[in-house]
């Protein structure tokens, strides 16, 4: 591998790592390190939601790890190219009176190590049942 080539694959195996990392504050419940990992100019789309500012989406991600007891999110494939990091997962959360069982598809696109940009696919109907009640 060359110099070059093995600086392109840290990047991208950085950029990695703080996907990685980002789903295992979510499952963790750690709002620390949530903050920590977006960026202040973040933006995050969610399919079937629309668009949210830095804080509104920090102000609903914690809602809904503070309705859960439980929470996992494994990781099934993750990819990297330029800034972009896609990641495919199985999210499973245990609410007071249902379970919300998903598969998600997020990209994120990271700059100076923060994730700057989020946009988040799932099932709308399991979200749906689980968040509009």
């Amino acid at each position: 591998m060359t110099t070059e080539e093995t600086s392109t694959h840290t990047h991208y195996e950085q950029n990695k790592q703080i996907a990685r990392a980002f789903l295992a504050a979510i499952a963790n419940g750690d709002h620390a390190a949530i903050e920590q990992l977006l960026h202040p100019e973040l933006t995050w789309w969610v399919l079937g939601f629309g668009e949210f500012d830095r804080t509104s989406f920090i102000a609903s991600l914690h809602a809904t790890i503070a309705m859960s007891s439980e929470r996992s999110l494994q990781i099934i494939g993750v990819t990297a190219e330029a800034d972009r990091v896609a990641v495919e997962a199985l999210g499973h959360f245990q609410m007071p009176t249902t379970v919300y069982s998903n598969t998600y598809h997020y990209l994120f696109i990271v700059c100076d190590q923060q994730i700057k940009v989020g946009k988040e696919y799932f099932d709308t109907a399991e979200a749906a049942r689980v968040f509009t009640r």
